[in-house]
């Protein structure tokens, strides 16, 4: 049964189709891109799936945080799109307008409407060939954090790599709207792009011959070949090598933050943690503390998108808010050979409009119980 948002959602996205085909211009579905692009598919890795077992709500035992759940990931395509058009360019938001046609590659294509209520003036380049691999706006909710940068962006970039020739790789340039981090800048270089070949669609525009696309599968489920994808090519780069076995808890400086961290701390101390602070680190910083790490606590969080580089075996403990309970890391430490636990008390802590922002509440008592017992034959 549809909910009243979606209703509202479906109406608002007619209406945006039908305006913006007053100017000519006829958004394409994802299936009718994939349908489009076809002619022109260079790799694919099958859509995958896997069930996920119950997982038991560590803040009471006779309850579960997650039921027995069935994952399934999207088909990964590259495409070497060679147009048979002149007319066609890539739009700010780094989507591609051929001729009408806008194509849709990765969610939605509704961020085209602000192109043509903001339009501004671009430089203009001419390149051979153009890898685009990403086409939203970045609003700090939906899209612009790190896990959607690493998930979305950089395993798809490794996946078009390992498509492509040595020689048309060096060649490409990367252009779409960029994110402005630091760790972009970092995971880019690592990659194998240099910063004369990175470009900002919102500021450049890029005329091409070539243009290479991949599609956006799963945000919560993302297919394990791109996230092997990814791991390789930046663990060849880094070369990072486990040589402890700490027990690690990640702090959160912003939102959902444990509310009662500092009690939390004392009791992980017993336990040997190390406590890992909310403050910005190199890739490379990050890779190798969770490379080195066999036990990671903390608030639910895009910290945790870097269990990607742990050793299979590591256990992943989740702490949860009473009104935010998702589960792309309890798929992800599944996809990397971990073991998962969760932990969600009941108690609402009512600071926050938004579940998304929620800070979260641990009974120390109820915990250390739970650890007890993790750690009995440790």
């Amino acid at each position: 049964m549809q909910t009243f948002f979606t209703v509202i959602k479906d109406v608002l996205r007619k209406l945006i189709q039908l305006l913006l085909k007053q100017f000519g211009v006829n958004l394409l579905t994802k299936e009718q891109t994939e349908d489009y692009l076809e002619p022109y598919l260079m790799k694919s890795s099958p859509k995958t799936h896997r069930v996920m077992p119950n997982v038991q709500n560590h803040a009471n035992s006779a309850r579960l945080i997650f039921r027995p759940t069935g994952a399934v990931t999207h088909q990964s395509n590259v495409w070497n799109y060679v147009p048979n058009t002149t007319n066609i360019k890539q739009l700010p938001y780094g989507g591609i307008l051929v001729d009408t046609k806008v194509l849709c590659t990765d969610f939605e294509s509704h961020h085209v409407v602000k192109n043509f209520l903001t339009a501004g003036k671009r430089t203009v380049s001419e390149h051979h060939i153009v890898i685009a691999p990403w086409s939203h706006y970045l609003d700090g909710i939906s899209f612009g954090g790190y896990y959607d940068f690493v998930i979305l962006v950089a395993a798809k970039l490794c996946r078009i790599r390992e498509s492509l020739p040595e020689d048309v790789f060096s060649e490409a340039v990367l252009s779409y709207p960029l994110f402005k981090t630091a760790y972009e800048q970092e995971y880019l270089a690592l990659i194998g792009f240099e910063q004369n070949r990175i470009f900002d669609s919102r500021l450049h525009e890029i005329r091409f011959n070539r243009c290479i696309l991949g599609n956006s599968g799963h945000w919560f489920y993302p297919n394990p070949a791109d996230i092997m994808a990814l791991k390789k090519l930046v663990e060849k780069v880094l070369k990072p090598q486990r040589t402890e076995f700490n027990r690690i808890y990640i702090s959160r400086a912003g939102r959902r933050r444990v509310a009662n961290e500092a009690n939390l701390i004392t009791l992980l101390e017993k336990y040997n943690f190390i406590i890992i602070e909310d403050k910005p680190r190199s890739v490379a910083e990050q890779v190798t503390i969770y490379k080195n790490a066999s036990f990671i606590m903390g608030p639910h969080g895009a910290s945790f998108t870097n269990i990607i580089w742990c050793e299979p075996g590591t256990h992943l403990f989740e702490l949860f808010s009473s009104t935010m309970v998702i589960d792309h890391f309890r798929y992800l430490s599944q996809a990397m050979d971990m073991t998962y636990s969760a932990y969600c008390h009941d108690i609402k802590m009512g600071n926050s409009r938004y579940a998304l922002e929620e800070d979260i509440f641990v009974s120390i008592a109820d915990l250390e119980k739970s650890l007890n017992e993790l750690f009995e034959h440790a």
